[in-house]
């Protein structure tokens, strides 16, 4: 009788089920066929002072309508209003722009072009009209209060700046309002508190802080006197703002 041969345990591959069936796999990811092709690299050339002039001039125009010396250190334009003027003269010259006293108490160095200067015109012509108003960041170019106008004095002597995250209220061409950063005191411009105009101006503020996410600010003082007493209490009740015992604050 032969011996049976028990065949020889085959070796286990060090590879599991799961990795095996891993490669596999086949890679799905998307392939950015937009990247492909040839690529250089291109020799960089900085603007030149009168390129940069010109650009920033364009943009101020396209911001302020009218250029002016205020305009240009509001904006920090690097050597200030005296680096744009060859720049304005050379567009005034081919016609781009028309020099002229366009803004009352700026200066005779003010620079517009024929679009905003058309739309001077016919709202000077457009007699007396009420415009609600409006709320805005200081730091907006269509506040024209600190940069193209200087900062009127408020019912407590206080002249205003020009600070990120402070909020202004124009009504009509006027300041009405004034909220610096972290909304302790209020600043009104106005003759009479009790003016149905301030009542609609602290209305547009109440709008203005609903826009404003995770915003906390506890108003305290109206000018030089206690929020307590001033005639403004019921408009900003009406507007959303809450009493503590601080003063009256604003959730949103």
């Amino acid at each position: 009788m032969r011996p049976v041969r028990v065949p020889a345990r085959t070796r286990r591959s060090r590879h599991s089920r799961a990795s095996f069936a891993a490669s596999r796999e086949v890679d799905t990811r998307p392939v950015l066929n937009s990247m492909a092709g040839r690529w250089s690299l291109i020799d960089y050339q900085p603007l030149v002072d009168t390129e940069l002039a010109l650009a920033l001039t364009e943009n101020m125009l396209d911001r302020f309508g009218v250029i002016t010396r205020g305009a240009a250190i509001a904006e920090n334009i690097p050597g200030g209003f005296p680096a744009l003027q060859p720049v304005l003269r050379g567009l005034e010259d081919a016609g781009r722009l028309l020099r002229g006293r366009f803004v009352a108490g700026m200066g005779a160095a003010q620079f517009a072009d024929n679009p905003a200067i058309e739309r001077l015109r016919q709202a000077g012509s457009a007699g007396e009209i009420v415009h609600p108003p409006v709320a805005l960041s200081v730091m907006d170019p269509v506040n024209p209060f600190g940069a193209q106008l200087p900062w009127p004095l408020s019912r407590q002597g206080v002249r205003p700046t020009r600070r990120a995250g402070a909020l202004v209220v124009i009504g009509n061409g006027h300041l009405l309002l004034y909220l610096p950063p972290g909304g302790k005191t209020l600043l009104t411009f106005a003759d009479d508190l009790r003016d149905e105009t301030l009542n609609a101006a602290v209305a547009a503020l109440g709008q203005a802080l609903k826009r404003e996410k995770h915003l906390k600010l506890t108003l305290e003082r109206v000018d030089d006197r206690p929020i307590g007493e001033s005639p403004l209490v019921g408009a900003l009740k009406r507007a959303g703002f809450s009493r503590e015992p601080k003063g009256y604050s604003w959730y949103s």
